[in-house]
């Protein structure tokens, strides 16, 4: 995939087992981005990239890459909060620095908070278009993380939610009766796409 400098920036927002993640996979079936890294904190995207071990790893295989393909992701090894984060920092690091690619951060609420969030990750998400990085963000507590992300994303696609402070926060988010997204059942979704000025609705489509 070639990412160009214009701002790419999208949350993929839902519950466990609403579709979010079939969503996730689609597109990057359908990006087939040639330089990908995923903070992949589930360990559910072994067939999209080959785990690095460490950050070190992480960065020597970017140094090798260069400007070439890469596809890689990594799983936290952190044992707190803390530790967690500081990981997530690194690697929002090395990801603003090798830039032009596609990186997603799964769970954002494991190391961000609706006031806080590491400073890298705040620079990749005002300011990664400029080091062409398209970002696809994902949570199943929206209300609970960094409000600045989500303020920014060009792109909010929402799964079924079942609290209703998470509903409401992504209604206003995306300008909807927050009845749209209570109606939501396994499998549909509804999206803002603020780049084309549209709302979308779908379902997404199990793979066989």
């Amino acid at each position: 995939m070639a990412v160009s400098n214009k701002a790419k920036i999208w949350a993929a927002i839902g519950a466990s087992g609403s579709g979010k993640g079939l969503w996730i996979k689609s597109q990057l079936t359908k990006l087939k981005p040639k330089r990908f890294v995923a903070w992949d904190f589930m360990d559910e995207y072994g067939q999209f990239a080959k785990r690095v071990s460490t950050l070190d790893e992480l960065r020597r295989a970017m140094i090798a890459a260069k400007g070439g393909p890469l596809a890689v992701r990594y799983v936290s090894r952190g044992a707190g909060e803390k530790a967690m984060r500081k990981e997530f920092e690194v690697l929002c690091e090395l990801v603003y620095a090798w830039g032009n690619c596609v990186f997603i951060a799964e769970e954002l609420s494991n190391v961000t908070t609706p006031g806080w969030a590491p400073t890298a990750w705040r620079k990749m998400t005002t300011s990664g278009r400029h080091a062409a990085v398209h970002i696809i963000g994902t949570t199943q507590t929206p209300a609970l993380v960094d409000k600045t992300f989500l303020a920014n994303c060009t792109l909010v696609h929402v799964s079924a939610l079942r609290i209703d402070k998470h509903r409401e926060y992504v209604a206003n988010n995306i300008d909807v009766d927050v009845s749209r997204i209570k109606a939501l059942q396994p499998l549909e979704w509804i999206e803002r796409d603020f780049e084309a000025n549209v709302l979308r609705e779908g379902r997404v489509t199990i793979p066989k």
